[in-house]
């Protein structure tokens, strides 16, 4: 198993989730293309700022991996992984030929940042489930929290998300992670505008996994005061996850050795980003690693003891 998880240039995990069970990701973009440069991102800032739609990967490649994981063990297929989905042109002939191969839900996991294109809502419209995110409701935050591309604006966004649940059959889960000091200020703003869109479900969620850069979580008992201000909302952070005590050992041993950036232990450890990402905010709650800044690079390290 380990020797196919490692072949493969397109899917990751399955790795656990709170919402999903356990979710194979299926990564369409290259590393960090996004039509946004979050404040709150882990996987650090944006290299390729854009909108512009193009077939980034092959599709026979895509759905020859996904077939040959057809009889693994997992709950959902996530087209997720280091960038915005939403840029991948022909994520339809993607969803469909997964269907075609695989028993499970498709899953769309978005930024939600170009629905109001006609011709993207009309590609997702064979998923499942569609989980996008709303940060902001006014355009200084909007900025400030998710630094978009200079074409995009939050008032589109919203339009395009309300279209989106006037065409869509299936479920849309709205999520909005909330950052201390930079957005929680406007909560009820930004609840006014999910509840205009009119999701199957609103996720409250922070930054609980380690951000590239220095913004804080709220904590347990403010995240829970969120849902006096959104409406049958749900808290979905997760501050401590079990997962694999091997693979918790091997990522402790490599940092005991010496600090490592994330791609270094995404290249030593043989595993997913995306999958670090789930371990090192467990051991940095647990005080078991720390991080440190050099120059532009973020460095993990083994806690002594």
């Amino acid at each position: 198993m380990i020797l196919r998880k490692l072949n493969m240039k397109h899917l990751f995990g399955p790795v656990p989730s709170r919402r999903l069970g356990l979710s194979l990701g299926v990564d369409l973009l290259p590393f960090k293309t996004c039509t946004l440069d979050c404040v709150y991102c882990q996987l650090g800032r944006t290299t390729c700022l854009t909108l512009d739609r193009e077939q980034r990967v092959s599709p026979e490649e895509v759905l020859a991996e996904i077939g040959s994981r057809s009889e693994d063990e997992f709950d959902y297929l996530t087209l997720a992984g280091s960038g915005e989905p939403l840029l991948h042109r022909g994520l339809d002939e993607i969803i469909r030929g997964a269907k075609d191969l695989i028993d499970r839900p498709v899953v769309v996991l978005t930024n939600g940042t170009l629905f109001f294109r006609e011709e993207v809502r009309k590609e997702v419209m064979e998923a499942d489930l569609i989980i996008p995110s709303l940060d902001a409701a006014t355009t200084a935050t909007f900025e400030r929290v998710n630094r978009p591309h200079p074409d995009l604006s939050i008032d589109e966004i919203v339009e395009g998300l309300v279209r989106l649940r006037e065409e869509f059959s299936g479920e849309i889960w709205l999520e909005v992670m909330l950052v201390k000091d930079e957005n929680d200020f406007e909560a009820g703003q930004i609840a006014e505008a999910a509840e205009r869109i009119g999701p199957d479900r609103v996720q409250l969620n922070t930054v609980v996994r380690p951000p590239a850069e220095p913004v804080q979580p709220l904590s347990p008992e403010e995240m829970e005061r969120m849902l006096d201000i959104f409406s049958d909302a749900e808290v979905i952070a997760e501050w401590k996850r079990d997962l694999s005590k091997k693979t918790e050992v091997l990522i402790i041993d490599l940092l005991a050795r010496r600090p490592c950036t994330l791609s270094e232990l995404e290249s030593l450890a043989g595993l997913h980003r995306n999958e670090i990402l789930k371990y090192l905010e467990v051991l940095e709650g647990e005080e078991k690693i720390s991080r440190l800044r050099h120059g532009d690079n973020l460095y993990f390290q083994a806690r002594d003891g």
